[in-house]
């Protein structure tokens, strides 16, 4: 059999279906939303550097190779990301070398000094080419899943333990479509901002302004107002949690979950996620996603209570651009 030869070429907006169904076959149990997938690619477009490339063939992408980095600011460390994907049945250790090669290079005629990949540990194939390139792990992420079904009458009946604490400390709990404060968004977004601010990582993210993090949310097809769960204490909005929805396959993922500095330890993070589930529930799904950091004890917390079960972690895959090629391919370079 002849070797695969990559034709790699831009990849456009209009691309984003035959790379979602690429993505959908690592793991049909997580199909990628191409709706979503399109969303994603406009706001990295808009909020970040971006470059993407794709081989397709026969109207199916058979590999794709992504790059971004956040806008730095001068005095910060400049991380890069890199997504590479090869279909199983053109897989060749040297192939996927190169689109790590192609975003490296790119990422570095960025000025970035570190590359970083994101791959779920049960994906070994990835994990040992990305090993062999020189690639280490600097930390990790769960992927974990909520049944529904299984945990149904635990979710009920702690929703209205949770509603009955909340109503005892005078917060109330409501998506945000029901809102009537003029303000209510301008609030959201300082409280979503601090709390992102305590989420632990080591690459870091440029804080949004209020127009950005509007289209960031607000533009998405997955999120709806009215499973967009906020607290209220007082005149202040105090925390919130978000499900995203697919719109054409997949599974519901909470978005995020996050509250003020100020009334941490009073369970309100507990109690709008209950809320959050308690929707899925009523809206019919049976499975619920979610992606923390393993560093993230509080949250963690809550999702044990839940009974949310570990999928895989996800492993973030940290290597020097130090102006040198992946190690493999210096080893089979002409």
């Amino acid at each position: 059999m002849a070797k695969f030869e990559l034709k790699l070429r831009p990849a456009t907006l209009e691309d984003a279906p035959i790379v979602a169904d690429l993505e959908s076959l690592r793991d049909p149990e997580e199909p990628r939303d191409p709706v979503l997938l399109r969303h994603w690619w406009q706001m990295s477009d808009e909020l970040e550097r971006t470059m993407r490339r794709v081989d397709a063939r026969d109207g199916e992408a058979v590999a794709y190779v992504a790059a971004t980095h956040e806008k730095w600011n001068e005095d910060e460390k400049r991380f890069g990301i890199v997504r590479p994907l090869l279909r199983k049945d053109v897989w060749d250790d040297g192939v996927y070398a190169q689109l790590v090669r192609l975003a490296e290079d790119w990422l570095r005629g960025e000025g970035a000094a570190t590359a970083v990949a994101r791959v779920r540990e049960d994906m070994k194939q990835d994990i040992a080419a990305l090993d062999q390139l020189g690639y280490g792990e600097d930390r990790r992420m769960r992927t974990s899943e909520l049944d529904l079904v299984a945990r149904r009458d635990h979710i009920m009946t702690t929703l209205e333990e949770c509603r009955r604490q909340m109503k005892q400390q005078g917060v109330e709990l409501h998506p945000i479509s029901e809102d009537r404060d003029p303000e209510r968004y301008r609030k959201l977004h300082a409280t979503m901002i601090e709390s992102e601010k305590d989420i632990p990582t080591t690459v870091p993210w440029r804080e949004l302004s209020f127009e950005e993090w509007r289209r960031f949310w607000f533009d998405n097809p997955a999120i709806r107002e009215d499973r967009f769960w906020i607290a209220r204490e007082g005149d202040a909005i105090v925390g919130t949690s978000v499900l995203d929805s697919p719109v054409v396959r997949g599974i519901p993922w909470t978005a995020y979950t996050g509250t003020a500095r100020s009334v941490r330890g009073r369970g309100i993070a507990r109690a709008l996620k209950y809320e959050t589930m308690a929707q899925a529930i009523e809206a019919g799904y049976v499975r619920v996603r979610t992606t923390n950091d393993s560093d993230n004890p509080s949250i963690l917390r809550i999702n044990n209570e839940m009974g949310y079960q570990l999928v895989a972690p996800v492993v973030e895959l940290h290597r020097s651009l130090d102006g040198s090629a992946p190690p493999a391919l210096r080893a089979t370079s002409p």
